[in-house]
């Protein structure tokens, strides 16, 4: 209520009253007491109301520091739900003075010898990098004022959000990037994470509250469709700039001892590329997949190729296409060339998962790219990659392994071309697939050492073409 109100008076009266049972309780000398209080400090600000906002602020600096490994860690991932609740609920930018006094804070934690504390601090990190661009972009929801427009309503005007901007660069980055070259696994794997999300901006709602305050301009559109999953399917959250500033990080734990702090890296390549708009940028990152899919251990391998072949998908427009056309299927070719049997089998495993996700609907083109150049990052001087359709040209890196030497890998060409039929729709396509497996079939009949496994998935992909033909529906 406001100051001329009755209630205003009695209101306050009790907040005064409240507020030293919660500074008593936050002294406790229970830690599970304490616990509590610390995970429930963005409540108390939300609860008590900007004029306590300082002191809440102030109680949670205390429990950032507390004795207790497990209070502090609970603070910790309360850093960002306590910083939202200021920034969201102030009616100025008199409140931005928050991150500004838990900033240094969390970076003193950084030193923290529990893991389970560093590992909190990267999960907060990476919720208020996701916080701190969102307060400044209306592009998730169209229904809100305009940040960049000056309302002063939502509290946050272009100067505060440039404040942002620069604890993001200055601050969060920096700190991102010291815990993922933490010497504990967890708390790499865990800023891997936090980047991960960040990049995707699939934190928690970040706008729940703003929303609120301004439901009566979204009143003719009180239900949230589907329609917010539209290409691209998130909102990037990292800019181009920041994105090149953690490569060189990235790169480094591409060669740690630890093979899932490996694995951990290159999952973060599709969350990236939404981040990104040029193919240069895109080609260094694409550099992760491609480093790893040589690694010694098979998960690392196939998580390398799978996030290369499906990194296209984070790519709004036609940086899908480019995408496959400049970046997927020279490193097709590159794997289907290669004297070690594992990287032509991996080959095939790239082939699965870029028809079978749906990666290759490309629209045309007046002129195909070209093959992508990695010493430049830029495209190649040679002739474009062909004037077939993109996937076309991948069914036919898949079919050229047909008649390889090693077994295991003619029979996972029967079964992944098999497998891919389901996802064509052009019947031609089919049809080369068909006529790829009967080939194969009767070549491996007149083997002299003919394997069974071999006849059965070109026997089962020849079936599955078939159906596919033979069904008016479907043609």
């Amino acid at each position: 209520p406001s100051r001329s109100d009755p209630l205003f008076v009695e209101l306050y009266l009790l907040q005064c009253k409240l507020l030293p049972v919660a500074t008593r309780l936050a002294e406790d000398r229970s830690p599970s007491v304490r616990l509590a209080v610390a995970a429930q400090c963005d409540r108390l600000s939300t609860a008590l109301g900007e004029h306590w906002f300082s002191v809440i602020i102030d109680l949670l600096q205390a429990l950032l520091g507390d004795g207790d490994d497990r209070v502090r860690s609970e603070a910790t991932v309360c850093l960002p739900r306590l910083v939202e609740s200021v920034l969201i609920g102030s009616s100025s930018d008199s409140c931005s003075g928050v991150l500004e006094s838990l900033l240094p804070l969390a970076i003193k934690l950084l030193k923290d010898p529990s893991a389970i504390v560093r590992c909190s601090l990267a999960i907060s990190a990476g919720e208020l990098l996701t916080l701190l661009v969102g307060l400044g972009s209306q592009d998730g929801d169209e229904s809100l004022p305009t940040i960049n427009g000056g309302d002063d309503s939502t509290g946050i005007s272009n100067d505060g959000y440039k404040r942002h901007k620069r604890h993001i660069d200055e601050t969060l980055i920096p700190l991102v990037q010291r815990l993922l070259h933490d010497a504990d696994p967890e708390v790499t794997s865990a800023a891997l994470r936090a980047v991960t999300n960040a990049s995707r901006g699939n934190a928690r709602d970040i706008n729940t509250k703003r929303k609120k305050d301004f439901s009566s301009a979204s009143a003719s559109s009180p239900n949230r469709t589907p329609t917010s999953k539209k290409d691209p399917v998130f909102v990037p959250v990292l800019s181009e700039s920041q994105v090149l500033r953690l490569l060189p990080t990235l790169s480094d734990l591409a060669t740690s001892s630890q093979w899932r702090v490996r694995q951990s890296a290159v999952e973060i390549v599709p969350a990236l590329l939404g981040c990104t708009h040029r193919l240069e940028t895109r080609s260094r990152i694409a550099q992760l997949c491609v480093q790893l899919m040589g690694d010694t251990v098979d998960a690392v391998r196939r998580t390398a190729a799978e996030c290369l072949c499906l990194g296209g998908g984070s790519l709004g427009g036609d940086g899908g296409g480019e995408w496959i056309l400049a970046i997927v299927i020279p490193n097709l070719r590159v794997c289907r060339d290669s004297t070690t049997y594992r990287q032509r089998l991996l080959c095939l495993k790239m082939v699965e998962s870029v028809v079978g996700n749906g990666y290759c609907e490309i629209p045309d083109t007046p002129s195909a790219p070209k093959a992508l150049d990695y010493d430049t990052g830029k495209a190649s001087s040679g002739d474009p990659l062909s004037s077939a359709s993109p996937l076309r040209m991948i069914i036919e890196v898949a079919a050229s392994l047909s008649d390889d030497k090693v077994v295991n890998v003619r029979l996972n060409v029967g079964r992944v071309l098999g497998d891919i039929v389901g996802s064509l729709t052009d019947k031609n396509d089919v049809r080369f697939i068909a006529q790829v497996l009967e080939k194969q079939l009767a070549s491996e009949i007149d083997r002299e050492r003919c394997d069974r496994d071999v006849v059965y998935f070109a026997r089962r992909g020849i079936a599955a073409a078939n159906r596919y033909l033979n069904n008016p529906v479907l043609i």
